[in-house]
């Protein structure tokens, strides 16, 4: 097994070369290899050398495998393995060849009202798959993704749209593993609940893809910022830039949707992704980009343009007490 290198091997897998490494983990594009010459390309999520030997590490890294296990839908990224090596636990996911969509609005910028109108429909059918999930018992689980952002979308090369991370979903008996007082997530794709440290729900996810599908269709969030404290307060107060951006380039129905999702209160957006689902179907963009060939499409461009990863701005991903110390608030929400 390799210690932070871009090579060797973690189990039944060959590293290929390493895509990302965050504060909790590291990804790689591995290798099955079998008789004959089989190659099966994959994704190897490894847990920080440093933090294996920390039990939190390892039951949150744990947990996120165990909730992969019982996804099982064409939107959501696959689990296919989990093992322990040298005392570290690793996640084998399938391999999505192409772009995140982060890349993509990088290299391309606004993308048409049909595309953007499609990839909400595949995030929807994902959010509904992963918010009405139930235990082997029937028990239901209560998931939230709590980091539908442009980095966890992932679009191949043949049309696919898929909605990946795990890592911080929370359900209603998930262990707490978050200090009081702490957020957890990409700050700019947050709901105003999740900033404020308070009980979330599937809604809270909706208002996420809201702000993603805004920024797709816009070319920026919906939030006017440009320190992370006045991003957190934009949010937190659902503080949105005024309505003729959105409207003059989504149109009027496909904007009433994003408006209606970005709401303050969950009570006043859609009650689940599947009302949210129908509200997009109704909406006429008058094309017909909404085929996999277009997402194809999208991927080879971004490619040709040799984008790199969209690089971290005011929103970064956080897991502090920033937000609660800032607000002089106590927040509950654990992940």
């Amino acid at each position: 097994m390799t210690q932070g290198g871009e090579t060797g091997t973690v189990g039944r897998y060959r590293l290929v070369s390493r895509l990302a490494r965050g504060g909790m983990a590291e990804v790689f594009l591995g290798v099955l290899p079998g008789p004959e010459g089989f190659e099966k390309p994959v994704v190897v999520k490894r847990l920080l050398p440093e933090l294996a030997g920390q039990e939190a590490y390892r039951q949150m890294f744990a947990q996120e495998a165990r909730l992969m296990a019982t996804f099982g839908h064409a939107h959501v990224v696959s689990v296919l393995d989990f093992g322990l090596e040298a005392g570290a636990p690793y996640l084998v996911l399938e391999y999505v060849e192409g772009v995140d969509l982060a890349r993509a609005l990088a290299a391309r910028g606004p993308l048409a009202p049909a595309l953007v109108r499609h990839l909400g429909l595949c995030l929807l059918r994902a959010l509904e798959h992963v918010h009405g999930l139930r235990d082997t018992q029937g028990e239901w689980l209560g998931l939230v993704h709590r980091d539908v952002s442009p980095a966890n979308v992932l679009l191949g090369h043949t049309g696919d749209v898929k909605l990946g991370d795990f890592g911080i979903a929370k359900g209603l008996r998930t262990p707490s593993r978050t200090a009081p007082g702490s957020t957890r997530g990409t700050l700019r794709y947050m709901s105003p609940e999740q900033v404020r440290g308070g009980p979330l729900d599937a809604r809270a996810d909706l208002f996420s893809l809201g702000v993603l599908l805004y920024e797709a269709v816009v070319g920026r969030v919906p939030f006017a910022a440009t320190t992370d404290a006045q991003m957190l307060l934009a949010v937190r107060d659902a503080r949105l830039e005024p309505a003729e951006h959105l409207l003059q380039r989504a149109g009027p129905a496909l904007a009433g949707v994003l408006q209606r999702a970005l709401r303050p209160h969950p009570s006043e957006r859609f009650a689940s992704a599947g009302d949210m689902a129908r509200a997009l179907l109704d909406v006429d963009t008058g094309s017909g980009a909404e085929q996999p060939w277009h997402v194809a499409g999208l991927v080879a461009e971004t490619l040709a343009a040799g984008c790199p990863p969209a690089a971290s701005g005011p929103g970064k991903s956080v897991a502090s007490p920033f937000s609660a110390a800032l607000l002089e608030t106590r927040g509950d929400e654990e992940a």
